[in-house]
């Protein structure tokens, strides 16, 4: 069955709706799963992503996947929390990407399969690249006959995404962007805006989430770059949104400073510099700082007029950063349900846990 084919069958049925980032959730997805290939920035990460788990709890519920020999210590760390700690075969800490994408399907919340291969196959496959598949939310799950991750892609909730060549067509080299655009409308993504990208970013190969993010009311906000690698290339994607606006698919555009290259010294080049990649709460913006008082002060006024009624919270977390993702890239939203008001809730379920052949290879694998 071709792409296109498998994309009609899944539009048959109810409509499917990714929410934005700024609707209400039920909870958020996470991992405390941080492996040991962070090297002696490992601890530090431990106490970055502590330290976010903690800010987005005050919030709203997260449900902290978590390997089964870290639970017991993850229970005592956690105790006076809002996070309910639940073994899970994971053993990385990028939810956005790994675990499934959650939406709308009528009044219940469903579950989107987008075929994680560990971007691409960009760093060796450990198990927890297999989240969608061993681990039981509770939900309906929807395969899509492409592969992606959450980050790939960035829904305006309306019904418009936009996507990047950069990634989506690497992973695809079988399709066509319009296989790939018709498969987004089984999710209820009736246009696409595709930018070029950048096919040299480490691992993500150009995420949008990288460089975009949707207001409230609908304005999308672009960091440009302001100068050295990739300027020309985020100007010519620029280019394209301009359009967009021009043509009425989105209302606005509006370019969003990014950190003061002073704060970023010393970092590598894949350092997720960005203040868009953010996790919205019902009462927060939550993102990264980067202790440039001006510029940090400047994004939280912009993001405080964008974002009314809700507080701005930046966070110092250079070393999780230096993974090459930020806050967004760490905690994926389940919807509040139309119908519960809770995503559906029930029990998750661990289906490596039916066998005990799987069950050892998870635990020997559960703190890589």
């Amino acid at each position: 069955m071709g792409a296109g084919d498998e994309a009609r069958r899944l539009m048959s049925g109810a409509a499917v709706r990714i929410p934005a980032d700024f609707e209400p959730h039920a909870r958020a997805v996470m991992a405390w799963a941080v492996h040991r290939e962070w090297g002696s920035e490992r601890e530090r990460v431990e106490r970055e992503l502590d330290t976010v788990i903690r800010t987005i709890a005050a919030d709203e519920p997260v449900m902290l996947l978590t390997p089964l020999d870290l639970v017991g210590a993850a229970r005592i760390r956690f105790a006076t929390a809002e996070v309910e700690i639940v073994p899970a075969p994971v053993d990385d800490v990028w939810m956005r990407d790994i675990a499934l994408v959650f939406a709308h399907r009528g009044a219940e919340t469903v579950a989107i399969d987008l075929n994680f291969n560990g971007w691409d196959g960009s760093r060796p496959a450990r198990p927890g690249d297999r989240l969608a598949r061993t681990f039981d939310f509770g939900m309906p799950v929807i395969g899509v006959p492409f592969v992606g991750e959450g980050g790939a892609f960035l829904p305006d909730g309306r019904g418009l995404a936009v996507a990047t060549r950069s990634c989506l067509l690497s992973r695809n080299p079988h399709l066509a962007e319009d296989q790939i655009s018709t498969a987004l409308g089984s999710l209820g993504i009736r246009a696409a805006i595709w930018l070029d990208g950048d096919r040299d970013e480490p691992i993500t190969s150009g995420h949008p989430d990288g460089c975009l993010a949707f207001a409230p009311d609908g304005t999308l906000l672009v960091e440009p770059i302001p100068r050295g690698r990739g300027r020309r290339r985020r100007e010519r994607d620029i280019a394209i949104l301009e359009r967009a606006v021009a043509d009425g698919r989105i209302p606005a555009l509006r370019r969003f400073a990014p950190p003061d290259t002073g704060a970023l010294a010393g970092e590598p080049s894949g350092f997720a510099a960005t203040y868009l990649n953010f996790y919205v709460t019902r009462r927060s913006v939550i993102t990264a700082g980067f202790g440039a008082p001006a510029g940090d002060e400047d994004a939280r006024s912009e993001l405080a007029a964008l974002f009314p009624g809700r507080e701005i919270r930046m966070l110092r977390i250079n070393a999780v950063l230096r993974g090459g993702g930020g806050i967004r890239c760490l905690a994926q939203p389940v919807p509040r349900s139309a119908r519960t008001g809770s995503g559906n809730r029930s029990a998750p379920k661990t289906r490596c846990q039916a066998t005990s052949s799987i069950s050892t290879q998870w635990q020997s694998n559960s703190s890589h």
